[in-house]
């Protein structure tokens, strides 16, 4: 494991001084002063734009279809993402045919173009789910009420055991820089930066155990005393550090703008397993309908809740790849405001934790689905 730590560290390190050494070579020239200051520092006052705050001026339009200066500025974009996310390996999956499932997460850039031209943007994408579960385990539990004699049915909790559950976040601080407009107006701007992610994974297994009622506990016409809950679970969460490069390319023709964007990283992830296996007791409704006073329901059948738990810690490192393609459409309203819609890849090629074991460590991931969402002088 000694190795793996020192290839993810060394990786990661190389990447982050590739990309703080290619950067100046791709930039444009810039002028002394100020702007030679600003050029490599992602902070900036808001007052440097002189921004006349009309985001809801009209649209300006080359009723020809002629070529349109790209933006300069401070922008803003959110978008809504809706993301099918692949499932561990099938023995976490129950072979299911489906080997994904769909979730909604938020997607938020901000940042800044000067017109030197070169920039920086902070980007964050979260993705809450999915929270996929299977039960195992659910019943209708019958009993007779005792003063009316009523037969009644009443859900039980059953077991539940995980599909697929996955959250990630993640953070990206870019330098980008935008070359000079291609023959037909097509703008090419790379992109060179860090990121993080959170890539966080819940295994969980459940047995329910049920007891019958013995001789000196009340007896009930229908129905178990007790069901005893067995539950295995753990959480896989995996910190990835690394460098990323990319590029952007774009093109303007009228109201419409179509856009493409692919990254690759290269990342170290530090991983941590936490294991929890615990037993607990699930009181009887039964015992809710029959005089039998609170003290008495504990001595015949314990307090409920966990009885009895213990946990694991394991931790691990690996090396992870991989990238990042999207695409979108976005149809200008006003002068600063476009509503968009597109789509979105993202691939973990390897080195991600899934699962309950340590030697589940290095698995992959792909999240692909459609956005939409609105840009402010993007």
């Amino acid at each position: 494991m000694s190795k793996i730590r020192l290839i993810a560290w060394v990786t990661a390190i190389t990447v982050a001084f590739a990309v703080g050494a290619s950067a100046p070579a791709l930039a444009q020239p810039v002028s002394s002063g100020s702007d030679a200051f600003w050029t490599f520092q992602p902070f900036i006052d808001p007052g440097y734009f002189n921004p006349d705050f009309q985001f809801f001026a009209p649209a300006e339009v080359d009723d020809f279809g002629g070529e349109e200066k790209p933006n300069t500025g401070l922008y803003v974009t959110f978008d809504r993402t809706y993301v099918n996310v692949s499932r561990p390996i099938d023995r976490f999956s129950f072979g299911s045919g489906n080997q994904g499932d769909f979730t909604w997460g938020n997607r938020m850039e901000v940042g800044y173009m000067k017109g030197d031209p070169n920039g920086w943007q902070a980007v964050m994408w979260h993705v809450n789910g999915p929270n996929e579960n299977f039960s195992n385990a659910d019943f209708i539990e019958r009993f007779q009420e005792p003063t009316s004699g009523t037969i009644l049915n009443v859900p039980q909790p059953g077991a539940v055991d995980s599909v697929n559950n996955l959250r990630m976040s993640s953070f990206e601080l870019n330098k980008v820089y935008r070359l000079k407009p291609y023959h037909n107006g097509t703008i090419l701007e790379p992109i060179f930066g860090y990121r993080y992610m959170n890539v966080r994974d819940t295994f969980q297994r459940q047995q329910l155990l049920e007891f019958p009622g013995t001789a000196g506990i009340p007896v009930f016409p229908i129905g178990d005393e007790f069901l005893q809950r067995i539950t295995h679970k753990s959480i896989f969460e995996n910190q990835l550090h690394g460098g990323q490069i990319g590029a952007r390319i774009f093109r303007q023709r009228g109201h419409w703008m179509l856009s493409g964007q692919v990254n690759f990283f290269a990342m170290a992830n530090f991983q941590s397993l936490r294991i929890i296996n615990q037993q607990s007791i699930l009181n009887n409704p039964d015992l809710e309908l029959v005089d039998l006073n609170p003290e008495d329901k504990i001595n015949w059948f314990g307090a409920g809740g966990d009885i009895n738990r213990q946990q694991a810690y394991r931790r691990a490192t690996q090396f992870t790849f991989g990238g990042e393609v999207r695409g979108e459409a976005s149809y200008e309203l006003t002068r600063d405001v476009n509503l968009r819609v597109g789509f979105v890849f993202l691939d973990l090629g390897q080195g991600i934790g899934r699962g309950d074991r340590p030697a589940f460590n290095n698995q992959a991931v792909q999240m692909s689905g459609v956005t939409f969402g609105f840009t402010v002088n993007r």
